[in-house]
Formats: structure tokens, C-alpha cells, sequence
């Protein structure tokens, strides 16, 4: 569509025509000005007007946000996987470096020490030599993941379990986040909105009153 861009216009703006001759309404231009700052200021008919000054600007920022969200991301995404045990278990030398190296310098505050994060990935990958059942995902990998043995690795896991491109979960908050921060709700506080959304998303999980008063006593 971009590179074709006149061609894939003028199939839209033959449709907008046909609506807009059925609505009775003429297709035209903003007015034109000698010097113009806060809009497009193309010369030429209607047609070639809304398609340099819309269609090839929202393709283009279509464009761009496809590869920063996606194409820039799957490099560090492939690498954070390796952390799987189905995956870190046939990484050779070269590969665990490679993820080691990609690893520290996404999320180096994260790393204390390189050192023993390599020690540390090793025992991991050694973990899980020996074992039939393995974790193929973030969240279940997480479960089996002892904090205070493997500190840097568990860090890791909550990250790939938390990040959007791996998991749906971020986006289902902000839609809860949506449905509870109303008008009247505006001036809540962090914490209290915070509690209230985890109450939202996690219904199944049981909880006391009491529980709930010990926390904000």
C-alpha cells in the first residue's frame, strides 16, 4: 500500500465519493494560505490533497510503530525466552554468552554481578538436565523457580512474564484499570487503586476481610 500508495488512494477515495455523493456532501479542500504552520498546506485537487496530507503520513507512522513494537523487540524477546528450560537446556557456550550479553545490556540494573549470573544461568540450564517435565512458559517457569538460589534468573522470568510482548495479561489490566478509575474515583491514591485493580483481575483468588484489614491497618 505504501509503495503503491496513488494506486491504493484511489480505491478508497472512489468509495468516500460514492458516500458522499449518496449524503450529498462536496469533497473539498481546506483553504490555502501563503504560509501555513499548523496543518498541510498541498496544492492540487481533493484526491491528491488528503492522500499526501493523510493516507501516506498514517501509513508511514502505521509503519514505524509495527517495527518498534514488534521488529526491534524480537531479537530481546528470543533471548529472554532462552531462559525457558526446554530452551536453555540445548543452548551451547556461544548461545548462553549471546543471551547473557543481550540480558545485561537491556536490563544491566538488574545484573549485580555478571559473574554470577553466569554461574548462576549454568546451574539453572543444570537444573533441569535431568528432568522430564519442563516449563514452557514465563508464568510456569516462574512457579518452579526457587528466588533465593537462582535471585537473577527469577528476576528475569518476572520480567518475561510481565512484559506485553510475551503476555496479554498488561493490556487486560489497563481495560480493568479503565472500568474502575471513574469520575468519582478520579482522586484515588495509588496504593488504594493499585489493591482495587488486583481485586478486579484476580476474582478467584479467596480473601478475608481480615486479611484485607491487616494489610491497611
Amino acid at each position: 500500500m505504501r509503495k503503491d500508495s496513488e494506486q491504493s488512494f484511489k480505491l478508497i477515495f472512489e468509495s468516500v465519493k460514492t458516500i458522499a455523493a449518496e449524503l450529498d456532501l462536496e469533497i473539498k479542500i481546506p483553504r490555502l494560505a501563503k504560509r501555513q504552520t499548523n496543518r498541510h498546506n498541498y496544492e492540487g485537487e481533493p484526491e491528491e490533497y488528503y492522500r499526501r496530507s493523510i493516507y501516506i503520513p498514517f501509513i508511514d507512522h502505521f509503519l514505524d510503530q509495527i517495527n518498534e513494537r514488534f521488529l526491534k523487540h524480537q531479537e530481546l524477546l528470543s533471548k529472554i525466552e532462552n531462559i525457558f528450560p526446554n530452551k536453555c537446556i540445548n543452548l551451547d557456550v556461544i548461545e548462553m554468552q549471546e543471551t547473557l550479553r543481550v540480558l545485561e545490556k537491556q536490563w544491566s540494573a538488574d545484573v549485580e554481578d555478571p559473574d554470577d549470573f553466569v554461574a548462576e544461568f549454568r546451574m539453572w540450564k543444570r537444573n533441569w538436565l535431568n528432568q522430564r517435565k519442563r516449563s514452557k512458559t514465563f508464568l510456569d517457569a516462574l512457579n518452579c523457580c526457587n528466588a533465593k538460589i537462582f535471585k537473577t534468573v527469577h528476576r528475569f522470568l518476572k520480567i518475561g512474564a510481565t512484559i506485553p510482548i510475551s503476555v496479554a495479561s498488561s493490556e487486560r489490566s489497563f481495560s480493568s484499570l479503565r472500568r474502575l478509575k471513574t469520575y468519582l474515583r478520579n482522586k484515588t491514591g495509588e496504593a488504594s487503586l493499585n489493591g482495587m485493580a488486583l481485586l478486579n483481575i484476580h476474582r478467584d483468588m479467596d480473601m478475608t476481610e481480615e486479611e484485607i484489614l491487616k494489610v491497611m491497618a
